[in-house]
């Protein structure tokens, strides 16, 4: 299993990017980065179809550094896990596994969206509690 570096940049693409500044701003999440990672967490356990994700455009949101250890730990079992389930190779290296946690992260995005469109961010916090508790 590989590792992310901790100095690596998590790069949303710009879409992405209006959609963490939303949930930023309506409160569901303190952090950009938080909202991002759970997007990878619930992309990945509901094992959702990925595609590849364009680079154009994309800024640097954070370093994963920013992300507790314990949870790199937890995404980067998870990409490996997902990886071997689906038949796919285990990733290359640091920057590979973050390619494909940055692929479940924004669709995972996309089907949060969704599913929370409308939603106050007291209702999105209330639908992350049970999606925790599932």
């Amino acid at each position: 299993m590989k590792h992310i570096d901790p100095q690596a940049a998590i790069r949303p693409t710009p879409q992405a990017k209006g959609y963490l500044d939303t949930l930023k701003s309506n409160g569901a999440f303190g952090r950009r980065v938080d909202a991002y990672i759970f997007a990878a967490a619930y992309a990945l356990k509901n094992n959702v179809e990925i595609s590849s994700v364009a680079f154009r455009g994309r800024q640097d949101l954070a370093r994963m550094g920013i992300v507790d250890e314990d949870v790199r730990l937890a995404l980067e079992a998870a990409v490996h896990t997902v990886q071997k389930r689906n038949g796919k190779p285990e990733a290359k290296d640091s920057g590979e596994v973050l390619d494909i946690l940055t692929q479940y992260a924004e669709a995972g995005l996309k089907l949060l969206k969704e599913r929370w469109q409308g939603k106050t961010g007291v209702q999105i916090q209330d639908d992350i509690r049970k999606i925790i508790s599932q």
